[in-house]
């Protein structure tokens, strides 16, 4: 129980509020003290800011008797207010309950005759802010007063003769309300037995009752008593009026208490009896409202109050009060009802427990007539479709704000399983809730189709924006435009060209594709489209009333509607498109619109995809030139390679190649020009055609690097990576150099793959240091995977993907032992590596891949031998070399061999120094002779030595003794020439049987 001030529960401090008015009457007090004292007690017990009490006057006036914590301007708009006003001092003494209102007197009127009407539930006060007329410089507004006024009846012998109003910030609850009822009865009670005032002049009700009944007919009041002895009715003059509506003459009835009970309407009767029982039995004032039947049937309401009156024992002698005829009031109450149940809009009235107490007729026929089944029960219970649509929040908001609507959505599946939307308004009047649905559910659907066609033409509008070519316009019409208006088929006519050209005929069959692009049907289309603005076809004969050449092509398509939209840009027309319907349709003047707005965009997309299908083929010409096509044949590895394009079909700068060197060695290289574009396809055929240049010279891997660094460094700022890997066959040794791009995948026979262990240095063009380099020997049928960032997540690098799928490859297809079949096997590897390790979403760059399977030369191909350091080595080697030449079959070749081989050898000595020494002549030191049978029909000899001179050709005189051997080689040999190698260099020439 809630504390009073002063530490008393609340039920306590009223009992005591209630004693302290009633003990004070009985002490004698005035009626001006009775009042203030019972004033006080109510501003106290309701936290009001203010009080009033009204007493009736003459000519139908409230005037202000008492007035407590209010100033003067103000006290001074509530002097006099007309008893039939709608404020609360005049409602609660019209209605005889207690009532609250916002409603003020109006300005310079005191509420009287003319105030404007007010409804109960409202809240927020109707007059606006101002001074009080009258009132000194700083008095309070009406517009500075928040909340409202709560009022209860005075009665007095069941009459109403006054009120007890309260301003209050907020509506008081049921309690609050129910103390000022019970206050304001215990003064009029106690005030009839106030002392007289001393100038004789008593108010009416305290006069003799002559003098109140003059009053009462005034104001239309009869008197009644009924005596419980003798069971008779005394009546009035006014109350006799009303006994015809009870269908009784009022010359003949018996005025027995049984013949007027016969005329109340049975279904008040039993309610009538409880009252009148309630009161016998308690001593409460007897109070109620019911009909009576007339002689022609017809319905009359009256009201009816009474005090009883009892002697000295207590028991009950007759029971007195007042009788109003409020038929009138009645009538009007029943019309309003009958509105609300013939409103088109359902409405629930809900108590406080939240069950429905009362629903009208579109209540009840709503969901198939199922409406009528929430009587009585909490809705959300009732029907599970409701919970979770914040209908309790709802009635909560309602209930802590009375008289003032909330609202909320609501949305559900009906019986029949659409989809039905409602916007709910409830306001609570009187502690009950009426909560009235608007049927919102049209309004949401074309709110959600509007929002869903502004959804997809963002979305085509996103789509043709990515759109580069002319197949993606046609793929983002397909997927965007046609679900929008639920069209089947889409035929779109290039017209930039001199000859149309058919772009796309999506939702037909390929026999009327075939015939759209038969000679003659296309330039004939494009004539009879021609039309400037968009057309519409909303059946077959509409469209043959137009265009009647059309006709039979329209029929031959299958389709019963079309929309023919011209596309031009800049006046100029650059296509057409055509969206065809399965069935005859109608065309509304929102979809004609959104669909010229339509042919604007496709028009400009079409264009766009058009230059750039033009730079594009430029753009793939010049990196076909650029690429090296198919990879020339190489000693010991055998290759196979993809390039992907990136997003949206760009060339790019990702490039491979593979070179083949002297003495069974193969340059492979790959390198990734970051970006994608004209500039960046450029870029790469530079750098390519670079590394080819370089690798002429026949220089190691960092050396190659270190010239395709200085090469990039003159292109401007780009981001350039490499990766070389020379391979020698003939010893299967394995150098990598890598500058910023990922190492090789690597995967042995019979293992698993793994990324080879190398930095990758920096990029090219960015690099101060020479770039790293590591070595090792791979075992004859190791498999090589170089790529570039595009294939997998470039960012973090991660490999694993590539590694797991090259392993499951290698493992289910191991590599064929026959060379010759490894093409097709590498084929596969990279086919399988391409379409499982799709680009990241995230990523449009290009992406490069080669894959190289190596094998060793056969050592009986390979002949090799330390030879002194002396002239006679070159006798030496001619034996050795002829020997070898003849049994391997090479008998063609043994003269121009055995010369070259001598010739070389002799240069050596003459010009060079031995390997391992230091000077010239030096007898400690070796050189070295190689032959080489890589191929049919060719030979290719090789002398070491230890020094890194490089040897040339020169032309001596005549009579010069020497200077002619390497003369001889470049005259008899195919080819010739120098690599170095870590101690010295190598001279080398192939002969040939050609």
């Amino acid at each position: 129980m809630d504390a009073a001030p002063g530490g008393l529960g609340v039920e306590r401090g009223d009992a005591l509020r209630l004693r302290m008015v009633e003990a004070e009457a009985a002490g004698g007090m005035g009626e001006p003290d009775l009042l203030r004292v019972a004033l006080q007690q109510a501003v106290a017990a309701l936290c009001g800011f203010g009080g009033l009490v009204h007493l009736a006057g003459e000519e139908g006036v409230l005037r202000l008797a008492v007035a407590n914590g209010l100033p003067a301007g103000l006290a001074r708009r509530w002097d006099e207010v007309a008893s039939q006003a709608a404020t609360a001092p005049s409602l609660a003494v019209s209605r005889g309950r207690v009532v609250w209102s916002p409603r003020w007197p109006e300005a310079g009127q005191g509420g009287g005759p003319g105030a404007e009407g007010v409804d109960e539930g409202g809240w927020a006060p109707t007059e606006p802010a101002g001074e009080v007329p009258g009132g000194a410089a700083g008095a309070v507004g009406v517009g500075d007063v928040p909340g409202g006024v709560v009022a209860a009846p005075i009665l007095v012998g069941g009459m109403p003769i006054g009120a007890v109003s309260v301003l209050v910030a907020e509506a008081p609850d049921i309690a609050r309300q129910g103390f000022l009822g019970q206050l304001a009865q215990a003064v009029g009670r106690r005030l009839t037995h106030t002392r007289q005032p001393r100038s004789g002049t008593a108010p009416w009700w305290q006069e003799p009752f002559g003098v109140r009944e003059q009053v009462m007919r005034q104001i239309s009041v009869g008197t009644w008593s009924w005596d419980l002895d003798s069971g008779l009715l005394d009546v009035d003059d006014v109350t006799e009026k009303l006994i015809p509506a009870a269908g009784l003459d009022p010359a003949t009835w018996d005025h027995r208490i049984e013949t007027w009970m016969e005329r109340i309407h049975p279904d008040d009767r039993p309610g009538v009896q409880e009252a009148i029982e309630t009161a016998l039995a308690t001593g409460q004032p007897y109070a109620v409202e019911y009909r009576v039947v007339g002689a022609d049937r017809s319905i009359s309401w009256l009201e009816l109050r009474a005090a009883v009156d009892c002697d000295e024992t207590g028991r009950a002698l007759r029971m007195s009060g007042t009788a109003w005829n409020v038929t009138a009031r009645h009538s009007q109450a029943a019309w309003l009802v009958g509105l609300i149940e013939q409103h088109p809009d359902p409405i629930y009235v809900l108590s406080a427990d939240d069950r429905v107490q009362w629903i009208n007729q579109a209540a009840r026929d709503q969901d198939g007539g199922t409406g009528a089944d929430l009587l009585g029960e909490i809705p959300w219970e009732k029907l599970p479709r409701l919970a979770g649509q914040g209908i309790p929040e709802l009635l909560a908001r309602a209930r802590a704000t009375p008289g003032q609507a909330v609202t909320t959505q609501m949305t559900y599946d009906g019986p029949d399983r659409e989809m039905s939307s409602w916007t709910v308004r409830a306001v609570d009047v009187g502690g009950f809730v009426a909560a009235q649905l608007a049927d919102v559910t049209a309004q949401k659907a074309a709110e959600m189709a509007q929002a869903d066609r502004s959804r997809r033409m963002a979305e085509l509008n996103a789509a043709l924006i990515r759109a580069l070519g002319t197949e993606q316009v046609v793929a983002a019409l397909t997927r965007h435009v046609l679900p929008m208006f639920g069209a089947e088929g889409l035929i779109v006519h290039d017209l930039s060209e001199p000859v149309p050209r058919l772009v796309a005929a999506t939702g037909y069959s390929a026999e009327f594709r075939a015939e759209l692009e038969a000679p003659g049907w296309p330039v004939r289309l494009a004539e009879v489209t021609a039309s400037p603005q968009p057309r519409f076809f909303s059946t077959p004969a509409e469209l043959e009333a137009a265009w009647p050449t059309l006709a039979p092509l329209a029929r031959h398509g299958g389709k019963s509607a079309w929309a023919v939209l011209p596309l031009s840009v800049n006046d100029r027309r650059v296509g057409s498109c055509i969206i065809s319907w399965s069935a005859p349709r109608p065309f509304h003047e929102y979809e004609k619109s959104l669909l010229g707005t339509i042919a604007v965009i496709i028009a400009q997309a079409l264009a766009k995809a058009r230059l750039y299908e033009e730079a594009r083929h430029r753009a793939e010409r010049l990196q076909e030139e650029l690429m090296p096509g198919t990879l020339p044949p190489t000693v010991g590895v055998r290759t196979a390679a993809r390039y992907r394009l990136a997003a949206g079909e760009e060339v790019g700068g990702d490039w491979y190649d593979t070179i083949p060197l002297p003495g069974g060695r193969t340059l492979a290289i790959i390198g990734d020009v970051r970006g994608h574009g004209l500039e960046q396809a450029i870029a790469m055929g530079i750098l390519r055609h670079a590394a080819l240049t370089v690798a002429t010279l026949d220089l190691p891997v960092d050396e190659i690097m270190a010239h395709l660094n200085d090469a990039a460094g003159r292109l401007g700022p780009l981001t350039a990576t490499c990766m070389l890997v020379l391979y020698d066959a003939t010893t299967g040794e394995c150098s990598v150099a890598g500058a910023g791009h990922p190492p090789p995948v690597l995967l042995t026979p019979g293992g698993k793959a793994h990324e080879a262990e190398l930095s990758p240095g920096q990029p090219l063009g960015q690099a101060s240091v020479p770039a790293p380099v590591s070595g090792t020997e791979l075992a004859d049928g190791s498999v090589l995977v170089l790529y570039s960032d595009g294939l997998v997540d470039g960012t973090r690098r991660d490999v694993t993907p590539l590694t797991e799928l090259l392993t499951r490859y290698g493992a289910t297809a191991p590599l064929p032992q026959d060379v010759e079949r490894r093409d097709a096997w590498l084929d596969t590897l990279c086919e399988t590596i391409a379409e499982q390790l799709p680009p990241d979403p995230g990523r449009v760059d290009d992406a490069a891949l080669m894959a190289l399977a190596t094998s060793r030369v056969p050592p009986e191909r390979i002949a090799a031998w330390d030879l002194p350091w002396e002239p006679e080595s070159a006798r030496l080697g001619r034996s050795l070399a002829a020997d070898r030449i003849d049994a391997w079959g090479l008998g063609e070749l043994a003269d121009t061999a055995t010369l070259v081989v001598s010739e070389l050898i002799g240069n050596a000595v003459r010009h060079a120094v031995g390997i391992g020494a230091d000077v010239a002549d030096d007898r400690a030191g070796v050189l070295r002779l190689r032959l080489l049978h890589l191929a049919d029909g060719e030979l290719t000899c090789e002398v070491y030595d230890g020094s890194q001179a490089t040897p040339r050709v020169r032309h001596p005189l005549l009579d010069d003794e020497f200077g002619r051997g390497l003369q001889l080689v470049a005259v008899t040999a195919e080819r010739w020439g120098t690599r170095y190698t870590e101690g010295g260099k190598c001279i080398w020439a192939t002969v040939t049987d050609v």
